[in-house]
């Protein structure tokens, strides 16, 4: 098949232009590590979906001990995704959510907007190195799949939740949507399980996304091919 001179250099500027878009779009690796002392866990990304298993202990007083997949970041940023499913241990206190930390060392300042089974969603944190975590009150009532969300501007975190990824309210349960927590320089911002339980905890996140230098994928790399594939070039 013969391609033209024209044909030849549109099939170059798209090619370049597909190659840019997949290094934009991929963005940072997710990383993954277990938090804490004996902590085991595993974490499997196919698609969209991100699927965490953890045994652990919990993510509480001075220090924790967690399953947790995170990119870096800094500055204002936000990260969202969709529980679409949880298998909870511990179903009174293993927790499942969205966290962003001053470092992934167990006893790092934290907030952490998070789901049990039977004690509701809630956001807590360490305000600071090897601090308190809290509050102690209950967690506000949910319903599943349900949309997270963690912001940060400045020094302030608050914690969203939405039933179609969409409309978001504030919703921390506890003391509020909200705590004020210093950290400085590279932060860490993803997705944290605690099994609280000698047996293992589960849960599978999706629509994952952020804003700021916190890079995630835009775009899947086959939808890519798919794109290519409905490409028509002219004479």
């Amino acid at each position: 098949m013969q391609i033209t001179m024209h044909k030849a250099m549109r099939l170059v500027i798209f090619l370049t232009i597909v190659g840019l878009t997949a290094n934009v779009c991929m963005g940072a690796a997710w990383k993954t590590e277990k938090i804490g002392i004996g902590t085991k866990g595993n974490a499997e990304f196919k698609g969209d979906e991100i699927t965490v298993t953890a045994i652990t202990g919990d993510i509480w007083d001075a220090a924790d001990t967690a399953m947790y997949v995170y990119k870096e970041a800094s500055g204002d940023m936000e990260i969202s995704a969709r529980v679409a499913k949880y298998e909870p241990a511990n179903p009174d206190w293993g927790k499942a959510g969205l966290m962003i930390r001053q470092s992934v060392d167990a006893d790092a300042a934290n907030a952490f907007i998070n789901l049990t089974k039977n004690n509701g969603l809630k956001l807590i944190h360490r305000d600071t190195k090897g601090g308190p975590t809290g509050p102690e009150p209950a967690g506000a009532p949910y319903n599943m799949p349900i949309y997270l969300k963690l912001t940060r501007q400045g020094d302030t975190l608050t914690a969203f939740t939405s039933n179609d990824g969409k409309t978001w309210k504030e919703a921390g349960g506890g003391a509020g949507p909200s705590a004020d927590i210093k950290m400085t320089g590279k932060i860490v911002a993803g997705m944290a399980l605690s099994s609280n339980d000698p047996k293992e905890g589960k849960v599978f996140f999706d629509m994952v996304d952020g804003t700021g230098d916190f890079a995630r994928p835009v775009e899947p790399l086959d939808k890519l091919t798919t794109t290519w594939g409905h490409i028509k070039l002219g004479d």
